[in-house]
């Protein structure tokens, strides 16, 4: 899977989470314990009350919007996206649909949707910083990296120490071959969030393209170190170990790569040997 795939930014999904007195009676009732539901992490329960209060009230654009949230932490996001149009037919000034039906898009891999959702919440309020790093993710995507680096820039001057910014940046100078840049991305991503194992690979990656390969190999370990059981990690230090001409060593990583993740065996046999036989006493 795409690890940019991994790290889409859900968290950054926008919600009507204060019982405000939206409605009247048995809508904002409904409405209210959607919000409670959600919260709990009970998205099934939650579509359900937000639906009894779209029943009460048919125009409540933010129980539509709201709805639309919890199908798509169901992982049903046609659902989602249909809620969250009916929403902007009810309100077309309704920023947080616009801006959660930018991020469905972007689950469907639907980029140049989600980039027209984006650019029109910027238009709307141009001052919504997170907005500006679901586009520049959106930009990667579509492999307009000059693009998505602006926007992460932006981003960052209003939110220095979201360790995601720095990671998707750091990805789009590599695409660039500015891999300096990338590893000082990388470290600042780290620093900020220093438990996540693909930053480690990740900058290992930028430092083996430069040559140094002891850093990489230094970084590998560390990534290792919190996700043990990721064979993608074992191949990259098993590549740069050989390069070091330690090859004991990289056949080590290769056959616990292989080990984790079968199915790597055809694609790393052209680097494996077969193990050594030891000597007849």
């Amino acid at each position: 899977m795409n690890p940019l795939m991994q790290r889409i930014c859900v968290s950054l999904a926008a919600i009507f989470l204060i019982p405000l007195l939206l409605f009247a009676g048995e809508a904002q009732n409904a409405f209210n314990e959607g919000v409670k539901l959600y919260k709990a992490g009970k998205y099934k329960e939650a579509t359900a009350a937000f639906s009894r209060a779209i029943k009460a009230s048919p125009k409540a654009d933010e129980a539509y919007n709201n709805r639309g949230l919890a199908y798509f932490k169901l992982g049903q996001i046609d659902a989602a996206i249909k809620d969250y149009d009916e929403a902007l037919k009810l309100n077309a000034d309704l920023t947080d649909a616009r801006f959660n039906r930018g991020n469905a898009h972007y689950q469907q891999k639907n980029y140049d949707r989600a980039i027209q959702d984006f650019d029109d919440v910027i238009k709307q309020d141009p001052k919504t910083p997170k907005v500006y790093r679901q586009r520049g993710m959106a930009f990667v995507s579509v492999k307009q990296f000059d693009k998505a680096i602006q926007d992460f820039n932006l981003a960052q001057k209003a939110d220095s120490k979201d360790a995601e910014i720095y990671y998707h940046r750091a990805f789009a100078y590599r695409r660039l071959g500015k891999n300096d840049q990338a590893i000082l991305d990388y470290s600042e991503a780290i620093k900020l969030e220093p438990k996540n194992a693909e930053s480690y690979n990740n900058r290992a990656n930028a430092y083996s393209v430069l040559g140094k390969y002891d850093d990489a190999v230094k970084d590998y370990d560390e990534a290792i170190k919190l996700e043990p059981k990721n064979a993608r990690i074992y191949v990259n230090r098993g590549v740069i170990k050989a390069r070091q001409g330690k090859q004991e060593d990289a056949q080590k990583d290769f056959r616990k790569a292989v080990e984790l993740e079968p199915g790597l065996k055809e694609k790393l046999d052209p680097l494996m040997e077969e193990p050594k036989a030891a000597p007849k006493k």
